[in-house]
């Protein structure tokens, strides 16, 4: 029969096992988030490969025993980028008291990548994924209902108006603004181009939504 003190060993050095283990697993799929943000991001869904993401010194047998396929692994970064994204807004405008806007600039231009994925994912994702990335851009929609929020709080909405409305309404107008974005012909843009007139003229969308696109006469 074992001695407790040796059972209560056994069951410590287990117990160390697994903690390792897990500590091991979760930086494997830090490495391989790592390694697709970049290759994404630099080459968007379309244009990124698996093998290229290997090529960085990720074994893909790794790769497929935590992601299933390509999709899989492109949502786990676009995942990890939208909750990125919102989590450096939030922190830039609480640590620097900087606009929302002023945080959102300063954090594409400190992660390219992510910011490159955030674009695609958002303006023109793979049809056969939209879906899925719609429901990873909660953290983001939390953000954004937040300062929308506030940026109604400074306002005053028509009688018979609710923010809820107000902010069903806004969502169809930045839906609308991705959809005019997507048709228009901006081949001799670079993405740096691209990205500062989406920002630009996505937040003139916002402000014409809110104050309207006429002056009332006398």
């Amino acid at each position: 029969m074992d001695h407790p003190v040796n059972l209560c060993y056994t069951v410590l050095i287990k117990e160390a096992r697994t903690v390792k283990q897990a500590e091991k697993t979760r930086l494997t799929i830090d490495r391989i988030l790592q390694a697709g943000i970049a290759e994404f991001g630099q080459n968007g869904y379309r244009g990124g490969r698996i093998n290229a993401i290997c090529d960085a010194g990720i074994n893909k047998g790794l790769i497929y025993h935590h992601f299933k396929n390509k999709d899989d692994l492109y949502l786990a970064c676009v995942e990890k980028s939208f909750a990125d994204m919102a989590e450096a807004i939030e922190t830039d405008m609480d640590k620097t008291g900087v606009p929302y806007y002023t945080a959102r600039q300063h954090f594409f231009k400190t992660h390219d990548a992510e910011g490159r994925i955030f674009f695609e994912a958002a303006v023109n994702p793979p049809e056969h994924l939209r879906g899925p990335i719609a429901a990873l851009k909660k953290p983001l929609d939390d953000l954004n209902r937040r300062e929308f929020k506030k940026l109604l709080a400074r306002q005053r909405l028509r009688p018979g108006i609710s923010e809820d409305m107000a902010y069903t309404f806004s969502e169809a107008v930045v839906n609308g603004y991705h959809m005019a974005f997507r048709q228009r012909d901006c081949r001799d843009e670079n993405f740096e181009e691209k990205l500062d007139r989406h920002e630009r003229e996505g937040r003139q969308w916002i402000e014409m939504m809110l104050f309207g696109i006429v002056e009332k006469g006398d």
